[in-house]
């Protein structure tokens, strides 16, 4: 046992060491930037939901305000892949905790393992975006949940684990609404347990699951304009969503043959490896599910399957960082699958044995030789391109200047418009409340520049607004993706 341990133990190491690396070297997600400028912008000062066009809650964002400490420049992006590597780290380890709580078994290490191999959504976790934070506060809620469930105690005293699981639930909630799906299942769970008994905990949860709801609803007193705020995180996210009526995504959309997530063309190794792990998932779940032996087991597959259906029937834009939260319980079945072939094995012949070791050696040899096919094409796409060019628009273009950030790359800069750092006239005709006018704002701020970044979102703009910078804009000659003022 202990050499599988080493080996499995030595595999998820090297792993994560391909997750530092290409944290470092790959190139820049859009969103990572927009993430980025918001967070500044709440350090300067402005008002979320109420200064700018904003539909997140604020918790992703505080969290990455301390990053400009370490200084300006292309600074704070790196330290930003530093810190999300941490947060993956630290997914990797809660979701490892809670297999060895159900399990009590070695193979914690290979869900681990397997988490950390997933080619979907791998480029994700990378990624400096709320989701994997979000995942990661609602599996540690999840644990706690488990605790009590298990009626542990802490050194003989009162037991804080309900309401601590409810106060990293509703944290999780404050990064990030879409772990919503989870933290609904651990309600219901819980209020069936208890349902029926005198004495029960499902009031500690919820104290605990309101306390930073209520927070951050003082918080939204603060900024001046509830109504404003309410609508930004309810119905806004919504009407920005209806542009998937144009952008049609089907759900199966990532899993069939692509270079880009799998390392090669066609029917390749990766895209069979992942495919086997995640069909083997879903059948270990769904028979968790049917036949569980326990609230805490219930709860685990309970969740697994209503993040799933929430994904296929109700994410209107199906992009892969919906399947974070999914992949971690990819993870954990697909360990639980080889724990039920080794509990069988114990106890067996030494052929049984032998056989168990030699295919155990087999599939990691497998998985590493697979790993490697599919992340090596990643080393090549590097960010060292736009850390170029942001270091010389940063020391090119005083901070004072006012730019239309269509992206989010200048993040240090003053805002002339409401709206940043989104293709907005995408979404703007579904806006119940509309946005104001873009050439008055840039008129009345003498805005000089406009970052568009590479994907020319300046041709994402409504008609008039497009026509507007076309008279009076034109290409920066030093700095890809700006335009200046004619």
């Amino acid at each position: 046992m202990i050499f599988l341990k080493t080996v499995s133990a030595l595999l998820l190491l090297v792993f994560l060491w391909w997750h530092w690396r290409l944290g470092l070297t790959r190139y820049f997600d859009v969103d990572e930037f927009a993430h980025l400028s918001w967070a500044y912008q709440m350090l300067s000062g402005r008002r979320p939901y109420v200064d700018f066009l904003f539909f997140f809650p604020p918790g992703f964002h505080l969290f990455l305000m301390p990053l400009f400490a370490f200084g300006g420049g292309v600074t704070p992006i790196i330290a930003g892949r530093l810190v999300q590597f941490g947060i993956f780290v630290l997914l990797v380890g809660v979701t490892m905790l809670l297999f060895w709580l159900q399990r009590r078994s070695w193979v914690a290490i290979l869900a681990g393992v397997f988490l950390a191999f997933l080619p979907l959504p791998f480029d994700k976790y990378l990624e400096i975006r709320p989701d994997t934070l979000a995942v990661l506060f609602a599996m540690t809620g999840m644990v706690l949940q488990i605790l009590a469930s298990k009626g542990l105690t802490l050194r003989g005293r009162v037991r804080p684990y309900q309401f601590l699981a409810g106060f990293f639930y509703g944290v999780s909630l404050l990064i990030l609404p879409k772990v919503l799906p989870q933290v609904g299942v651990a309600i219901a769970v819980l209020f069936l347990m208890n349902f029926g008994k005198k004495h029960h905990s499902f009031f500690p949860f919820l104290i605990g699951l309101v306390v930073p709801l209520f927070i951050f609803g003082l918080y939204a007193l603060w900024l001046g304009n509830p109504d404003q705020v309410i609508y930004s995180l309810t119905k806004l996210p919504v009407e920005a969503n209806k542009i998937s009526r144009t952008f049609i995504m089907m759900p199966d959309l990532f899993f069939y043959p692509n270079t880009t997530f799998y390392g090669e063309p066609g029917w390749s190794m990766g895209l069979i490896a992942s495919h086997a792990i995640w069909i083997i998932a879903i059948f270990v779940g769904a028979y968790r599910l049917v036949v569980p032996r326990g609230w805490s087991e219930f709860l685990i597959a309970a969740t697994f399957f209503v993040y799933a259906l929430f994904y296929v029937q109700i994410v209107p834009l199906k992009h892969t960082q919906y399947l974070i939260p999914i992949a971690v319980f990819v993870a954990f079945y697909a360990a639980d699958a080889v724990d039920m072939l080794w509990r069988k094995v114990l106890g067996s012949n030494i052929f049984a044995a032998a056989s168990f070791l030699t295919l155990f050696i087999i599939g990691l040899g497998g998985l590493w030789r697979v790993f490697v096919v599919v992340n090596t094409p990643k080393l090549a796409w590097t960010n060292a391109d736009t850390i170029k060019e942001l270091t010389t628009l940063f020391r090119t273009i005083p901070t004072t200047e006012y730019i239309l950030d269509l992206t989010g790359q200048t993040i240090y800069y003053k805002h002339p418009y409401v709206a940043c750092c989104l293709p907005i006239g995408q979404s703007a005709p579904y806006l119940s409340r509309p946005l104001p006018s873009l050439a008055q704002a840039l008129e009345k701020t003498k805005t000089k520049y406009i970052f568009e970044g590479g994907l020319t979102r300046t041709n994402t703009l409504l008609p008039d607004d497009q026509a507007y910078i076309a008279a009076y804009y034109l290409p920066h000659p030093a700095i890809a993706g700006l335009l200046s003022r004619k």
